[in-house]
């Protein structure tokens, strides 16, 4: 057991750079391309169809906490398990943890929230699906770029 921690540490400080840069790809790409999709493209869809339910001041706490755990996830589950195959399955491994996600917290809004529509319970679930999936991608590309780079 304590072999085991012994050597996940080892990794963990042997990788640091990979980490670092894994991570800082997933959050800039989840933030990003969250912010065109919130606050640009479908910001009309999401203000139209949960107007009542909307506050008028967002908390920004609970958000923040999200995407940093759903990041670190992200990392962990589609990066790490796919840091030695290729890109693509960093993809579906993002999509797949995308799908049930945001599976979940679409289904359960949609079956427990009054005016929780069906079109946001189903154009939510599949960005969320297509932006882990691009989240997990760009995740695998960092941690790969530093891998790159050590190997010269």
């Amino acid at each position: 057991m304590l072999t085991g921690i012994g050597s996940m540490l080892s990794n963990i400080i042997r990788f640091a750079k990979n980490i670092v840069v894994s991570l800082i790809a997933i959050f800039v790409c989840f933030g990003v391309l969250d912010f065109l999709w919130l606050g640009v493209i479908a910001d009309g869809w999401y203000q139209s169809e949960m107007a009542p339910l909307l506050r008028s001041q967002f908390i920004t706490w609970p958000w923040v906490v999200f995407y940093l755990m759903y990041g670190c996830v992200v990392f962990v589950l589609a990066v790490v398990a796919n840091r030695d195959k290729s890109l693509l399955y960093a993809g579906i491994d993002g999509a797949l943890l995308g799908l049930a996600s945001y599976g979940a917290y679409n289904l359960t809004a949609y079956s427990i929230i009054e005016g929780f529509t069906l079109f946001i319970m189903l154009i939510d679930w599949a960005w969320g699906t297509c932006l882990t999936s691009a989240s997990a991608m760009a995740g695998w590309l960092g941690f790969q770029l530093v891998k790159g780079k050590s190997s010269e």
